[in-house]
């Protein structure tokens, strides 16, 4: 006999298997709940937010105030500062120390001697760690562990590497203007004194003097017209050569007192601290949402049980 299977079917059929499928449901949802509890590892969350600082505020021209912007300078960085922070904090020089530094290998009970270990404790640790962005265009670096403490010294130490990975790629480009300072006095000195060894030589050779007139001016003397008018013009280059020998070396020295400014380059809103109570399982959220499988995937097999004896019935 021909049956049309739907929707009264299906409900009649429920109706008969409620039963089966209600002490099945029950069943999967002490079983969650036990495994919940003493399978499932807890894992806290720690978590840091801060804001990168302008880093031009160290610059040794915002130091000694030697140029003008015209504006408002910012404390805080951009999104270009933001970004950079955020490759920092996701680069392998940092999740490789952080693996290193807190043992993660045998914290997460990884064997070293099996194939792909590295890729598989440095997968199990991004797993559990996060660098964003927040809404308010702050960075936030968090991370899940089942050791509180263990996770808020994590987040702390990623903090603290990301500050000064992003310090020394600043202090590098501060360095290489230094050397190209350093190297530029070096040469103009050199110029200096060949200036003063030539003006040396000429006074001697044609008697030239000089003097300093009331004024405050200098006044050259000689008997060779020419020698004295090319005098006054190497004269005149080596005050120009020294004036900027002079400014070289105040840009240096500058430089010097903003190299030595070792302030963190980022503000911290609020640092990582060990939570008190677990972030997951919610074992409550476990435990419904295996019920409402198990309750769905017993209403499906009991429908595809009714189909197969009916077929059967009618072969």
């Amino acid at each position: 006999m021909d049956k049309e299977f739907n929707l009264i079917t299906v409900i009649k059929t429920i109706l008969n298997w409620k039963k089966p499928i209600i002490v099945l449901t029950l069943v999967s949802g002490v079983a969650a709940a036990l495994f919940s509890v003493f399978v499932m590892d807890e894992y806290y969350l720690s978590w840091s937010t801060f804001y990168p600082t302008n880093q031009y505020l160290s610059d040794r021209s915002m130091i000694f105030n030697t140029e003008n912007s015209g504006g408002q300078i910012d404390y805080f960085g951009g999104k270009a500062d933001v970004n950079r922070i955020l490759s920092i904090a996701n680069s392998a020089p940092v999740i490789e120390y952080i693996i290193d530094s807190f043992k993660l290998v045998e914290h997460y009970k990884i064997d070293n001697t099996a194939k792909y270990w590295k890729t598989k404790v440095r997968k199990k640790f991004e797993k559990n760690f996060k660098a964003i962005k927040t809404e308010r265009d702050a960075v936030e670096i968090s991370v899940y562990d089942t050791d509180p403490q263990l996770a808020s010294n994590m987040v702390n130490t990623i903090v603290e590497k990301t500050d000064e990975l992003n310090k020394q790629h600043i202090a590098q480009s501060k360095q290489d203007v230094y050397e190209l300072i350093a190297g530029q006095i070096e040469e103009q000195q050199q110029k200096v004194n060949g200036f003063v060894d030539t003006l040396a030589s000429m006074s001697q050779q044609y008697n030239i003097k000089v003097s300093t007139g009331t004024d405050g001016s200098v006044i050259v003397n000689g008997n060779d017209f020419k020698a004295v008018q090319l005098y006054k013009a190497i004269l005149k280059k080596q005050e120009n050569a020294l004036k900027e020998l002079n400014n070289r070396m105040n840009i240096k020295e500058q430089m010097e007192v903003a190299m030595k400014s070792n302030s963190s380059s980022l503000f911290i809103v609020e640092s990582a601290f060990p939570a008190d109570r677990r972030e997951k399982p919610v074992r409550s959220l476990v435990v419904i949402v295996t019920m409402l499988i198990t309750a769905f995937v017993s209403v499906l097999g009991v429908l595809l049980i009714e189909q197969f004896r009916e077929i059967k019935e009618q072969l």
